[in-house]
């Protein structure tokens, strides 16, 4: 059948169209990378030894939000500015919706996203990046309790539920640093497929909006070993794309036992992680880290964006 002109040219639109918004779907943002890294509670900026971390290869501290109201955004600065001395980047650990009790995202009597916490906590987001120094955020918390599937008032897709609140607010919060050139990390629940419909997790909806997921491979809590590391990190390796991985590490035995990992079991673990395909590995929690080892010998070979 030959076409007339009026069918070409629309052809032509639909075509273009098609194109178009193909092109404005792919994700083109270059995404950091985390090789490395420590949790630091914020009263910790009085006691850590950053010769320490620097000689044990440590290249980035996730500093908890807690060190701004305690000692002051001066007192901060000069702490960031001491650790990038030691050419370690900080990064500030943002609890999202639980400080001593849980914060639901979405309003259940408006049935909508909960849009006045959304928005203040976001805003206080934007104030931490504007801290000297800041190299990132870390959204810790960004999940439900367990319970994400009973808030469900819509499509899965689109409609008003758990894990569309997850997204929406993580959304939001790269709106606002995707253009300073700030590192935006995120811990979830390692618990793989549930993620999403226990925790509000769909990593494969929010690895688009931020440069690095990290997946908590807590093996005492969960009772697992590094072989569970390792498949953790090959999971989310895979399913975190185009985000990077990095995977957290516990340090010590468990939330029932907190004695220190000796130096061997630790190595194994971070070890795990890399091997499974992860882009890093973060320790949990600088507190209960005792048996130190350089870091850097468990780099892999491949090139990485490094921030």
């Amino acid at each position: 059948m030959k076409l007339n002109r009026k069918q070409i040219i629309m052809i032509g639109i639909v075509l273009a169209i098609i194109l178009i918004t193909a092109f404005l779907n792919l994700d083109l943002r270059e995404r950091k990378h985390i090789k490395n890294g420590i949790w630091i509670n914020g009263y910790g900026i009085g006691k850590v030894n950053l010769d320490v971390l620097a000689e044990n290869g440590v290249e980035n501290i996730f500093l908890h939000e807690s060190a701004v109201k305690r000692f002051g955004v001066s007192a901060v600065e000069k702490w960031i500015a001491d650790a990038g001395a030691k050419n370690i980047s900080v990064h500030l650990w943002v609890q999202c919706f639980y400080n001593g009790t849980w914060i639901n995202p979405i309003d259940t009597s408006k049935k909508d996203f909960n849009y006045p916490y959304f928005n203040k906590k976001v805003n206080e987001i934007e104030n931490y990046t504007s801290i000297v120094g800041v190299k990132g955020i870390m959204l810790d918390y960004v999940r439900y309790p367990g319970d994400a599937y009973k808030y469900d008032y819509g499509w899965w897709d689109t409609g008003v539920n758990g894990h569309n609140a997850i997204t929406k607010f993580v959304t939001m919060v790269d709106d606002k640093l995707r253009y300073t050139n700030k590192t935006l990390s995120i811990t979830v629940m390692p618990e793989r497929e549930d993620g999403a419909k226990f925790y509000g997790q769909n990593i494969g909806e929010l690895s688009h909006h931020v440069d690095v997921i990290v997946p908590m491979a807590y093996t005492g809590n969960y009772k697992k070993n590094f072989t569970w590391i390792k498949e953790i990190a090959t999971y989310y390796s895979e399913k975190s794309k185009p985000a990077n991985t990095c995977i957290g590490i516990q340090d010590y035995v468990s939330d029932d036992n907190e004695q220190p990992l000796n130096v061997t079991e630790l190595k194994i673990n971070c070890q795990a992680a890399i091997d499974g395909g992860a882009d890093g590995f973060a320790l949990f929690s600088w507190e209960l880290m005792k048996n130190w080892f350089d870091l850097r010998t468990l780099s892999d070979s491949d090139e990485k964006i490094l921030i």
